[in-house]
């Protein structure tokens, strides 16, 4: 195995040092004025608040001089943005000047009310800050909580001011570095997942969870690890309670995520409209009730909870529930049902990309079998994956690509409804991907079974009048005619064009942007998964899959679960082949335990007590895990046989183990480094041992050791 090195505390220096700023604070001053905050001080004669002093200067070029004379204060207001202590309870700054006057001021809190500034909190500075401890000469770091008494505040604030309530002249006194933090568990990095009662130290590049941070404006749990490369990686999760988020939003998604490429950190961001955001609900019907639409954007609406289920040294499990409303029914009347839906984010040390998986319970929802007939598009959303910052990407998309039964993509650049086209490749794995033009930047999902052990994509319409079937274009390319020869076909551009039929490609992708002509190009990098109609709700719902015999039907009551990657990266190196590669090569594999044993079955999917059997024996494909569990005294001397291919980065799961991390893990008989060589993590109350080696297996004989 390749080892990263010992790095020590540099490398988790390096890590925090890392974490962006917006992830833990507010800017209010640094240097000058920031992020929409103005000066409403009020003085009387002879009182000066200078914002560009350099007289004293904690860091950078200026602070803020104030020289009082009565009851005056520097005031800092912002007209663009209400605060809430739930988001930022805590004022951060740096103070100098003597005992007294840091005694003398007050902290006030205000809000602006039709023009006029009303007082909803204060208290005096001296209450959070050890004001007789200054030394002359020296900067005091104070941090202020609202929520604490004297303020004991817990409400919004738009106004703040450090109030001289003596009354007596002083000055001048100094302040710089002032920002709004987080709540504490955000900053509380390393010793919240209660390393300080295992024998292990913190690790050197584990997961962080940083909660009730703000990122676009929207709460949320910001997650960061080191990817394989030993890279840092972070996404931020928005709570999906949020009264009204940009473009409406609730939350409940990917609002962003940071990879690091050659040219430095890749800022993917959710632009600021309705389908801003990633990894939410969307459901189409199938409907023979005239006009009835209910294809709700499900982060449009609340959900029921936002729960960290799981969070140790090196993985985190952030889930989401929502009831998610359906009323158009196949054959009418029309009656809305809330189907109940989880969400699960899983996130792994030493591996890129993040398993999303789900669960939609029809029975759950009062509906009975037959009376839904909907499909799947989650996950579902939009994100600027080039980097950039406005409401559409500055690049537009170059390309896009599939897989159903065969591998789809298109083969000139940029992509448009007359791009140059193959579908020729057999193809197991569901997928799709897109990527830019101008920016290396690519986006994508890979389901973690293959196409025979959950279906996904398909022709979207069932067969009949007014519809197509795309299968007769597997294995051909567009030197083989039009894929949409007759425009009656098309729901949007009614003209033909070369590449399929827009409303009926197996992942709807970019599809339903090209709204002008064959020749229209798009900057939105809308993606969805695809199922067909009937996929929820349904007893027995049509395949339409022609490499199956004809009626090969599958169930989609009373649940209906499955798994995919969300890949994020440069295009250049082929993120999204390389993860269905990687799902290709688990199919290969035969697990063994001569100590310990195979598990061969498990959950059907989150949030399920049904099991299905694990295919192959032993993959656990709702977390993309290897499943064994221990023998008596958390023991484990078992096999991985790597058929075809390498496997990269394995994920293993080690249930029925106890407590305690394990005195030794070993492969092929070598001793493996912990937080190195091999990332581990203790799910307590599941009774599992996660393990992340940080290292590849191939070939016949990998035997794995794991000793208490």
């Amino acid at each position: 195995m390749r080892r990263w090195g010992r790095f020590g505390i540099l490398l988790l220096v390096a890590m925090i040092a890392w974490i962006p700023a917006w992830a833990g604070d507010l800017v209010i001053y640094d240097d000058a004025l920031q992020n929409s905050f103005v000066d409403n001080s009020y003085t009387i004669p002879s009182v000066t608040v200078d914002f560009a002093s350099i007289a004293q200067v904690h860091s950078g070029t200026h602070s803020i001089a104030f020289t009082a004379n009565g009851n005056d204060a520097v005031k800092l207001a912002n007209n663009a943005q209400l605060f809430d202590t739930a988001s930022y309870p805590r004022l951060h700054f740096w103070f100098y000047g003597s005992s007294a006057q840091c005694q003398g001021l007050d902290i006030i809190l205000q809000r602006n009310n039709a023009g006029n500034d009303v007082n909803v909190a204060s208290g005096a500075l001296s209450a959070y800050a050890t004001c007789n401890a200054i030394v002359n000469g020296q900067w005091l770091e104070i941090t202020a909580d609202f929520t604490a008494s004297p303020m004991s505040y817990n409400s919004t604030y738009d106004r703040i001011s450090l109030f001289n309530h003596n009354g007596a002249a002083f000055g001048p006194v100094y302040f710089d570095d002032l920002s709004l933090f987080a709540p504490p568990p955000a900053n509380d990095l390393i010793f919240e997942n209660d390393f300080e009662n295992h024998s292990l130290p913190p690790p050197l590049c584990g997961v962080i969870d940083q909660k009730w941070v703000t990122v676009g404006s929207m709460v949320s749990d910001n997650f960061t690890w080191c990817d394989s490369a030993g890279q840092h990686r972070s996404a931020a999760l928005a709570h999906n309670d949020d009264p009204a988020g940009p473009g409406g939003s609730r939350g409940g998604d990917l609002r962003e995520f940071r990879y690091e490429t050659v040219g430095g950190t890749r800022v993917v961001s959710a632009p600021a409209r309705d389908h801003g955001g990633f990894g939410y609900i969307v459901s189409h019907s199938l409907t023979n009730i005239a006009g009835c639409d209910d294809s709700d954007l499900g982060h449009l609406s609340p959900g029921t909870s936002w729960t960290l289920v799981f969070e140790g040294r090196h993985h985190a499990i952030f889930r989401f529930q929502q009831n998610y409303r359906r009323y158009c029914t196949l054959n009418g009347p029309a009656h809305t049902y809330y189907v109940p839906v989880t969400i699960d984010w899983i996130f792994s040390s030493g591996r890129d990309n993040p398993v999303w998986a789900i669960t939609y319970d029809m029975q759950g929802s009062g509906a009975a079998a037959d009376v839904l007939a909907d499909d799947s598009r989650a996950p579902y959303g939009t994100m600027n994956i080039d980097g950039s910052t406005g409401l559409y990407m500055d690049n537009d998309i170059a390309g896009v690509s599939w897989g159903d039964r065969y591998a789809y993509s298109t083969t000139t650049s940029p992509a448009t409804p007359s791009s140059s086209w193959t579908w020729s490749g057999a193809n197991t794995v569901p997928f799709v991907d897109l990527w830019t033009v101008g920016a290396d930047a690519s986006m994508g999902l890979a389901q973690t079974q293959t196409m025979d052990q959950q279906d996904a994509g398909g022709g979207r319409q069932p067969y009949g009048a007014g519809t197509y079937d795309v299968s007769s274009y597997w294995g051909k390319t567009s030197g083989d005619g039009q894929a949409c020869p007759n425009g009656a076909y098309d729901q949007q551009l009614g003209l033909a064009h070369n590449v399929p039929c827009l409303g009926y490609w197996p992942y709807q992708l970019v599809s339903f942007n090209y709204y002008l002509n064959i020749t229209q190009t798009t900057n939105d990098a809308q993606m969805t998964w695809g199922t067909q109609y009937g996929f929820l709700g349904q007893s027995a719902y049509d395949l339409h899959d022609k490499t199956l015999p004809p009626g090969s039907t599958a169930s989609g009551y009373p649940k209906k679960s499955y798994s995919v990657y969300i890949v994020l990266g440069p295009h250049s190196t082929g993120p999204v082949a390389a993860q269905v590669g990687q799902v290709e090569t688990a199919q290969t594999l035969t697990l063994s335990a001569a100590i310990g044993s195979v598990v061969s079955n498990g959950p059907a999917g989150v949030n399920r007590a049904d099991t299905v059997n694990y295919v192959p024996a032993g993959y656990n494909h709702v977390y993309g895990a290897l499943a064994f569990a221990a023998s008596v005294g958390n023991q484990l001397d078992a096999n991985i046989a790597v058929g075809s291919g390498t496997l990269k980065k394995p994920l293993l799961i080690l249930n029925n183990y106890g407590s305690g991390y394990p005195t030794s893990v070993k492969l092929n008989g070598t001793a493996l480094m912990v937080d190195v060589d091999y990332f581990p993590s203790l799910r307590v109350g599941a009774n599992e041992l996660w393990i992340t080696f940080n290292g590849d297996l191939s070939g016949p004989n990998n035997l794995i050791q794991i000793i208490p």
